[in-house]
């Protein structure tokens, strides 16, 4: 394309994205236009994710002729953009999660795309980002994954894909298998009992496990936690659902080391084990009532906690003879019932939830002290129904770091793919392993050629690089292939 020609598609694009021009049936494919020929196509992306009216003009410029003739020509070319790694990783996916929701939904330019493909009305590019589309309704959330999946089963749409000989599609439909494929831990041989039932957190799909546990599940041994063999994933016969499988013991692995700190301190704590208590306890808590902080508050923003008054003053205000020193204190120790911290509400020595504290230091400043605890989930609840018999409530900070993994134990909970697991959970010998999207085919050529060249010419580097044959093959192999491991010592560049 000329440079005349991308200068007026992307004023126009611009007009449009911004509202200083309509979008209309003449102008309507030069707006798409002007994201699949971009030679960076991202930025385009970005511009329409993040201006107000953005993701409804986009919805309109697919809505605008959903005949086979606009889906096998402006719409696939547009999808085919979409495939850019750059858009795939920009604000951890973000911005493609937010695009392909408005495409399909409402599902208009969807529904005129499925019906396509079932009346075999699709031309192989544009059944490719078909397919491209689906994998990624399934696998950008399990909301969406759980929504879609029927479609995945559905014959009459991957009778229709599998018909196709272009290895994008057969490496998508290989990729919507992993991810739809049930996980069936019953099948699993050298498993001799499946997950679920063994107390109230205990759930078949491991998505549906919160992350916190209950006071239940905190009564049984990680002897007794259903955790499958490293074996299954070598098993030829769970190869269809190896992702899957995959994805569940990583989370119930991770998640059983959490819970062995925290039942390890629970017990210490609760003189049941020996041992230096790393929590601070709090005994004697009365429940006092609701409470609600605005969002507005710096540092103290909630939806709704519970209060609870200590039943004498606590130790650490042991010195301060009046409220102003009190308050100094309080500011001065930030880690004395820090903000967010984890505790565990028992009553009779029975663990009642897992609140996180709200630190309102004008109600901790008190004599004697307030706390304010935020309870989450079902816990609400169970919290709520006990706490009218509750006596000797008793409040155990929780030192275990379960900040740093919950955000993990969630982020697998989301994941229905793996970028990887061709490389990683399918690799055979012999099996060609893939380039990277960024191929620097210049590079990899010349080194092959000339592998004890200077390379400082060829990288721009401030000093000379002349490799060994060794470390020539290890560069290679790191520049040509998406997943590369290189062993050894590191040698003398």
């Amino acid at each position: 394309m000329d440079s005349l020609k991308a200068a007026k598609l992307t004023k126009l694009f611009n007009l449009i994205i911004t509202g200083k021009q309509l979008l209309n049936d003449q102008n309507n494919l030069l707006f798409l236009e002007a994201i699949w020929t971009s030679p960076e196509p991202v930025g385009r992306f970005h511009a329409i994710a993040s201006n107000p009216k953005g993701l409804s003009i986009l919805q309109s410029s697919l809505w605008t002729d959903v005949s086979p003739l606009f889906l096998n020509n402006a719409a696939a070319k547009f999808l085919q953009a979409m495939k850019s790694p750059s858009l795939a990783s920009a604000s951890g996916g973000s911005y493609l999660r937010k695009i392909v929701q408005s495409i399909v939904d409402p599902p208009i330019f969807w529904d005129a795309f499925v019906d396509a493909l079932r009346d075999n009305q699709l031309e192989p590019e544009a059944q490719a980002s078909f397919a491209w589309l689906l994998l990624q309704l399934l696998t950008l959330s399990p909301e969406m994954a759980k929504q879609y999946a029927p479609l995945a089963n559905d014959s009459s749409i991957i009778d229709v894909l599998s018909k196709s000989s272009r290895p994008d599609i057969e490496d998508a439909l290989k990729k919507i298998e992993r991810v739809v494929a049930p996980s069936d831990s019953g099948s699993v041989p050298g498993v001799r009992d499946a997950p679920g039932g063994r107390h109230s957190n205990d759930q078949s799909d491991f998505r549906d496990i919160l992350v916190l546990p209950t006071a239940d599940e905190l009564a049984f041994t990680s002897e007794r936690t259903f955790l499958r063999p490293s074996s299954c994933l070598d098993d030829p016969s769970t190869e269809h659902e190896r992702v899957s499988i995959h994805l569940d013991n990583q989370f119930r692995l991770l998640r059983e080391d959490m819970l062995y700190e925290m039942r390890e301190e629970l017990q210490i704590a609760l003189g049941k084990k020996q041992g230096k208590q790393r929590g601070f306890v709090i005994e004697g808590l009365t429940p006092l009532d609701m409470h609600c902080k605005s969002s507005e508050e710096k540092g103290k923003e909630c939806n709704w906690s519970l209060t609870f008054q200590c039943k004498s003053d606590l130790w650490q205000f042991k010195k301060c003879k009046d409220v102003k020193e009190r308050r100094a204190y309080v500011k001065d120790n930030p880690r004395f019932l820090k903000h967010q911290s984890l505790a565990c509400l028992l009553t009779e020595g029975q663990v009642l939830a897992f609140p996180n504290v709200i630190r309102d230091e004008n109600l901790l400043i008190k004599n004697p002290p307030v706390l304010v605890l935020r309870f989450h989930g079902k816990q609400c609840i169970n919290a709520l129904l006990q706490l009218q018999q509750a006596k000797n409530l008793k409040l155990i900070q929780i030192d275990t770091a379960v900040f740093a993994y919950e955000p993990v134990l969630t982020a697998l909970q989301e994941k229905t793919s793996l970028p990887l697991d061709r490389e990683v959970l399918f690799y055979k010998e012999g099996m060609l392993l893939a380039p990277p999207s960024h191929y620097p085919f210049d590079v990899v050529a010349s080194i092959r050629a000339s592998p004890k060249q200077d390379l400082q010419p060829l990288l721009q580097t401030s000093k000379p690089i002349i490799l060994d044959p060794a470390q020539a093959q290890a560069l290679l192999g790191a520049l040509s292939q998406r997943l590369a491991l290189i062993q050894g010592p590191p040698g003398k560049l």
